[in-house]
């Protein structure tokens, strides 16, 4: 893989800058591993299989190609870029008495098709008149560096190999990215094409905040709609109970006056932090406790 890489960039000697072409090359490379990270908050503790990708081939390819992408996502009125911009954008929210909060959740990174977000990409490119400021890579060769950045989904665990096939991998820094438009193609798809509309379409990543105008019975109708456009995007939903649903770390309560939010934690949080008394230097303890008072500040409306 190292060796394709170095061939591949090499083909580009004349465009890239000599000290760019040096960084990205990759030399003594190691193949990217497996890691689980446990999912404390959920049942049986199941793992995410995360890859890093640190130190390998394409490593510093990816890093690059992610700044040339970076500003073709975030850019639909449904972008939520934390939970204090979600929290902001529900003050502009005017609810009914038949609207029903909902939130749809996709397992997202390992599902994107890699053919459709390619194309998805390429016609982006073609389309961004600006391309040229920042990037010294024509459109062709952004792809075929792209390209060969999405299909190289190979990891090590212990002595063996394995390749990814479908899906981005956890782990590695263009699925963000790339995932993000890939979903803002889909979402503009699905909601133009959908029978019955949404109010509020509000998407972080793979979790989505949704006010629903209709009748709980054709709440089905969008559901089933959403799950039949992609064979690997299948969505997950959740509504209000009690006039309260959590998105990201907010809970989100429906009271007369409108929507207020306030600090949301997991069943299994346990409130243990940084000791005061722990060996730790002074502007850790400091910092720890200004951070929380931000997110409450933040989160907490009026409170």
């Amino acid at each position: 893989v190292e060796r394709k890489v170095q061939i591949l960039l090499s083909k580009y000697k004349t465009t890239l800058p000599t000290d760019l072409k040096h960084k990205l090359t990759p030399y003594h490379s190691k193949p990217p591993h497996l890691c689980g990270l446990p999912k404390i908050h959920k049942a049986g503790i199941t793992l995410s299989a995360i890859i890093s990708s640190i130190g390998s081939p394409c490593y510093a390819l990816a890093g690059f190609l992610h700044r040339i992408l970076s500003p073709f996502a975030g850019k639909s009125d449904s972008f939520v870029k934390n939970s204090a911009h979600f929290v902001q954008l529900l003050k502009t929210v005017n609810l009914h008495s038949q609207d029903t909060l909902i939130s749809f959740d996709i397992s997202l990174f390992t599902n994107v098709p890699v053919d459709e977000v390619l194309q998805i990409v390429e016609n982006k490119l073609h389309n961004d008149v600006t391309l040229m400021e920042g990037s010294v890579l024509q459109v062709e060769a952004i792809m075929e560096l792209l390209e060969a950045c999405l299909r190289t989904n190979y990891f090590q665990v212990d002595d063996k190999f394995f390749q990814q096939k479908d899906g981005m991998a956890m782990g590695n820094s263009l699925s963000p990215i790339v995932s993000n438009i890939f979903m803002e193609h889909f979402e503009k798809l699905a909601l133009d094409s959908a029978l019955y509309k949404t109010s509020l379409w509000l998407r972080y990543m793979d979790d989505t905040f949704v006010v629903w105008p209709h009748s709980p019975e054709r709440l089905q109708n969008i559901f089933d709609h959403l799950n039949s456009l992609r064979p690997s995007i299948c969505f997950t939903m959740e509504t209000e109970s009690d006039n309260v649903i959590s998105f990201l770390d907010v809970l989100v309560i429906r009271e007369e006056m409108g929507l207020v939010t306030q600090v949301n934690t997991k069943p299994t949080h346990t409130g243990q932090y940084l000791k005061f008394n722990s060996n730790q230097p002074p502007h850790v303890k400091r910092d720890l406790i200004k951070s929380f008072h931000e997110r409450a500040s933040t989160i907490c409306q009026d409170q």
